[in-house]
């Protein structure tokens, strides 16, 4: 399951330009670079960026793109996701404004689907609730994390009590509880998260901020943030770990161009400067290839290539 909404359609004509205008005025930008807005800095441009803040902006949006068959997704904040060096034929959407809240009600904490996930972390800490603390490393928003039932010691599909949707071609958002499994969900594609609401406990409040503390100290310590990287590039396979994989078959420091498998943790392909996603891939490639070699194991991408 994609970490975002993608929903594969034609390409944008110069027809569709005029009626975007029209639809969402100035929200719009066009053959817009897509490089900075990935944390793996790689990859060409959109043909349409649309940031949007507002539900009835984005149905309507999604109502055209259904009507269109135009090809579209939603960003995030750029991470588990690389775009093609030729760019992305359709529309790309960033959700905004609203769509970032947090709220904190009691034990529940209502967040929008575009909030980062370490915010909804850190909100959850500071009014002393406990459960989430541990995806304070996870580098995305809600939505994404939603969608592919993002996790490291606790999955967020345990957490959540129930997910607001706006269905391309609808008019209004309906409310859903999603099943997952590992690393992915069972909502359609055709689904943008707007929120979602996690049932955590009451705890100590000091408690819980220094056990959020450590999380972020053990995430600085053991992944190369210092390079633009798009997160865990692999899935783990059933009772083991990619990276511990990656690593005995020889894949640390591999490169193609500028894209290397990270010396510092095994499971993250960096951009050493200049990078392509052409790069990326082919890596990616060879350390499957290199993987099912030594191990047996065939190693299933976890980062979307748009």
């Amino acid at each position: 399951m994609n970490a975002a909404a993608s929903v594969p359609g034609q390409a944008l004509r110069e027809s569709d330009r005029a009626a975007l205008r029209l639809l969402v005025g100035e929200a719009v930008r066009f053959d817009e670079p897509m490089a900075p807005k990935t944390s793996m800095r790689v990859g060409g441009s959109a043909a349409a960026y649309v940031t949007l803040g507002e539900t009835d902006r984005l149905v309507a949006l999604l109502k055209y793109c259904t009507q269109e068959r135009l090809a579209w997704t939603v960003l995030g904040l750029g991470s588990n996701v690389v775009v093609k060096d030729e760019g992305f034929p359709g529309i790309i959407v960033r959700l905004q404004g609203g769509f970032t809240r947090v709220e904190v009600r009691g034990t529940t904490v209502r967040a929008g689907g575009a909030a980062p996930i370490a915010a909804v972390c850190r909100e959850a800490a500071k009014a002393g609730l406990e459960g989430a603390e541990a995806l304070v490393g996870i580098p995305g928003t809600i939505g994404g994390a939603v969608r592919m039932n993002a996790g490291t010691k606790v999955e967020i599909g345990e957490l959540v009590r129930s997910v607001e949707l706006v269905v391309a071609g609808e008019d209004v958002r309906t409310m859903t509880l999603p099943a997952f499994q590992y690393r992915s969900s069972n909502l359609d594609r055709s689904a943008v998260v707007c929120a979602a609401e996690l049932a955590l406990h009451a705890g100590d409040r000091q408690a819980v901020q220094a056990r959020l503390r450590e999380h972020i100290a053990r995430r600085n310590a053991t992944q190369p943030l210092e390079l633009p990287n798009s997160g865990s590039v692999f899935r783990n396979p059933p009772d083991d770990f990619a990276a511990r994989l990656i690593e005995a078959s020889g894949c640390k420091g591999m490169r193609a161009g500028a894209a290397e498998v990270s010396t510092k943790h095994a499971n993250f392909i960096v951009n050493r400067g200049g990078a392509t996603c052409a790069e990326v891939v082919q890596l990616m490639t060879r350390v499957q290839k290199t993987v099912k070699a030594a191990t047996g194991v065939e190693l299933e991408p976890e980062i979307q290539i748009l």
